[in-house]
């Protein structure tokens, strides 16, 4: 006997609670119905009471097609009928949220699931109105926060509908043909950027964003033809949708052929992705990706190509790395890196191979050395690549590591001649720092009088080539000083440019890393103070070859060759009625001033600081340290038969705790009206396996709302509105998003809500969702 399947009236409630949840989800799904009637204008109007939807499209045009499509869920759509939908199945979100009334030409349909279940009321009129117009009240009244998220909602996720959207006497929507594309067919618009991800429009609703490495950069897509999708509208058909097979084939052309010419200026983070992804799947030229592709980050947030990487690894680091896991440890990791004990990786090089320890790095590398061989092979290159690595354990060096540094004092490290050409520097030094810092300078560029100044000093550490306090010193590394004596004019020139990168952070510079603010601030003073930092060369120079000259010695040497090639030029150019090429200095107070001796009472002071901290020399057996810290996995078990089988049988049991925790979260949301999402996990959690009746009373009575969140409180009655809201403040909307992003915050949004439309839109971080949303 041959039996039709039938439907439990369960269904519906499922249909109507369980699709998408939010309101504005709701609503986008009354726009893509009336675009689906033909509908060329939709006027949406919302307040914290209701809202009302209509729209100039053909509606119902006869009982059987209300009985037929709006009575009855799942009926399907012909074939090029419609533009959205499919299965008839949206238009029972907005049911879950407000009682509603909806006419359409003669027809009026009242629809309130709470009084009269899951049944509607339906009448005729005498004078109907053409389209569809919908009038809803709210079952729960929306707060301020609610309402203002909705419609932000809305105006993200409908963009470039082919009806114009007006919402509450804005319009919201945009006419992609009016604007400007990289490329346009019959199947989409394309538009490309370097970073960010690939938002995703089918007809002009936004289905999802892709992350850039999926693509090797970001951008826009508008579909024009419909994108097969999942049954909620959030995923793309992407192995069986013959639409976005051509779509995905051209946006990936184009990406390549507008990013072909910038990526040897400008490699992005999203084509170091995909680099990587296609090392790891054995895609693409393989040897030019090795060669030429900067995969890998170290901890100086340098990016270089494998082939740098391993070159360095097994030439300078004797083959030994050590993989930083957490982001916090890379400004230790950076000043180990300093004293040349391993080549030092970078997180996020970690997370851009998809490895959760440094084991599976280590792994990953393994992989992509065997595709990169297999690549070689077939085309006949000739060349092995057989790379070992040693794997340092960065706790284990962290542990053992401990930074030396003392002040010198010059005459018991440097011999004369240098002593000569620092102790010019040294004072050129201290007053180029003032500059530097905005001090107060006289017209001649030393300091003024009484101004706060930095002393210079020599000093030793086994990681830095200088070291400061933030505020009262610095000190280079008596080996650079020592190089002034062979090639003064390079080792001074250098010498300011790290004089300048200690100024830059702001601080004291021991431990400190290099984030994207200290490379701004250097990139800045570096530009902003080149033709003073030329003046004070000139000065250090001049200084001195005077003291040269004091004593008799000889015109050889640089020194003396560079002074006379300015003064050469200076002739040249004053014969030809031209100024000099650098200022007359000969009589700058500062190329006059007596230089005071070092500060010997602060170096026994700072010493002492040192020696109390226990960051005083002493040559530490770092052979030893290193083949001590050498990174082992953990062994596997012998009786790893046995253990599978007890992790089969575990992970099974958590598989249908998981599944039995699902069911009970979605049978506690909908006896109580909340959406099933993250931020009413906490709700579920408590209220889950209880009865009805007793869930109920406890819901009712212990559980107030406040700010579009639920608050639980032991009594109702001595617990007033303000007091609540003070209890359930939330953290200052300006103090948790960064101030570069303040700009991109609207007026009146709270956290809260920028945190729930940002999860609408897809996007798991504030600062990214933001961009996106002003376009930027």
């Amino acid at each position: 006997m041959i039996l039709p399947f039938e439907l439990d009236p369960q269904i519906i409630h499922h249909i109507i609670h369980h699709q998408a949840g939010s309101i504005g989800k709701a609503i986008i799904e009354l726009i893509m119905n009336s675009v689906d009637a033909e509908a060329k204008s939709i006027k949406i109007t919302m307040t914290k009471e209701g809202f009302t939807c209509q729209d100039d499209g053909k509606g119902f045009a006869s009982k059987d097609d209300v009985i037929n499509y709006f009575g009855r869920f799942g009926t399907p759509h012909q074939e090029g009928d419609a533009t959205y939908g499919r299965f008839r199945l949206g238009r029972g979100q907005i049911m879950a949220h407000a009682y509603t009334t909806w006419i359409s030409n003669t027809f009026n349909m009242s629809v309130d699931t709470k009084k009269m279940g899951y049944n509607y009321d339906l009448s005729e009129l005498e004078d109907g109105q053409p389209g569809c117009h919908i009038n809803g009240t709210w079952y729960d009244k929306l707060s301020e926060t609610e309402l203002m998220s909705t419609l932000q909602e809305i105006r993200d996720l409908v963009r470039y509908t082919p009806a114009s959207v007006e919402l509450n006497g804005k319009t919201i929507t945009r006419d992609p043909s009016a604007e400007k594309w990289d490329f346009e067919d019959e199947y989409a618009y394309y538009r490309v950027r370097l970073e960010g991800a690939v938002s995703i429009y089918n007809q002009g609703v936004l289905v999802r964003h892709d992350s850039s490495h999926l693509w090797g950069a970001g951008g826009l897509i508008v579909s024009k033809k419909a994108i097969s999708l999942n049954v909620s509208r959030t995923e793309i058909l992407r192995k069986t949708c013959e639409v976005w097979k051509v779509i995905a084939k051209e946006f990936q052309t184009l990406v390549d052929s507008i990013t072909e010419n910038l990526i040897s200026k400008r490699k992005t983070e999203a084509r170091r992705e995909k680099s990587v992804r296609s090392l790891l799947s054995a895609e693409g030229n393989l040897r030019e990706i090795f060669r030429h592709e900067e995969v890998i980050t170290l901890v100086s947030n340098r990016h270089v190509t494998l082939e740098y990487f391993f070159h360095r690894l097994k030439y300078e680091y004797k083959r030994k790395c050590c993989v930083v896991e957490n982001d916090y440890d890379v400004p230790k990791a950076e000043t180990m890196a300093r004293a040349k004990l391993a080549m030092f990786v970078h997180p996020k090089t970690m997370a851009r191979f998809g490895a959760y320890t440094p084991g599976q790095f280590l792994e990953s590398l393994e992989t992509v050395l065997e595709n990169v061989n297999e690549y070689y092979e077939s085309i006949n290159y000739g060349v092995t690549l057989n790379e070992e690595v040693t794997l340092i354990d960065f706790q284990r060096l962290s542990e053992s590591f401990i930074e030396r540094l003392e002040i010198l004092k010059e005459k018991d490290v440097l011999d004369r001649e240098t002593i000569r050409v620092w102790t010019a520097l040294r004072w050129c030094l201290q007053q180029y720092a003032g500059a530097c810092l905005g001090k107060r300078m006289h017209r001649d560029g030393s300091l003024v009088y009484g101004e706060d100044k930095f002393e210079i000093f020599v000093g030793y550490s086994n990681t830095a080539e200088a070291w400061t306090d933030g505020s009262s010193y610095i000190a280079f590394n008596v080996d650079l000083v020592k190089k002034l004596k062979g090639d003064p004019i390079k080792t001074a020139s250098y010498i300011f440019n790290v004089l300048e990168h200690e100024i830059a952070h702001e601080g004291d510079s021991l431990g400190a890393g290099h984030d994207e603010a200290f490379y701004q601030r250097y990139h800045d003073i570096s530009l902003r103070m080149s033709s003073e930092r030329q003046r004070y060369m000139h000065k250090w120079l001049m200084k001195y070859t005077y003291s040269l000259e004091y004593e008799g010695k000889k015109s050889k040497g640089l020194a003396w060759s560079e002074r006379l090639l300015i003064d050469r030029v200076g002739n040249g150019r004053e014969k030809k009625g031209l100024g000099r090429p650098i200022e007359d200095v000969s009589n700058d107070p500062i190329v006059q001033a007596h230089v005071p001796s070092e500060n010997s009472e602060m170096i026994d002071l700072i010493n002492a600081g040192f020696n109390q901290r226990g960051l005083q020399p002493d040559h530490s057996q770092w052979e030893r340290i290193l083949e001590e810290s050498v990174y082992t996995p953990k062994p596997a078990a012998d009786n790893q038969d046995e253990e599978d089988d007890d992790d089969a049988d575990y992970f099974e049991i958590l598989n249908r705790m998981d599944q039995e925790w699902e069911e009970e979260k979605a049978r506690v949301a909908a006896l109580i009206g909340i959406e099933n999402n993250a931020s009413n996990q906490e709700i579920l959690y408590n209220l889950a396996h209880l009865e009805d009746e007793e869930l109920l009373q406890i819901w009712n009575t212990c559980y107030v709302e406040i700010n579009g969140r639920y608050k639980f409180i032991m009594d109702v009655e001595d617990s007033n509105e303000s007091s609540l809201e003070e209890q359930e403040r939330e953290p200052d909307l300006f103090s948790v998003i960064d101030e570069k992003y303040h700009h991109l915050i609207q007026e009146g949004e709270t956290l809260w809500s920028i945190e729930r439309n940002a999860a609408a839109a897809g996007f798991f971080r504030l600062p990214d969702y933001l961009k996106w949303r002003s376009g930027q």
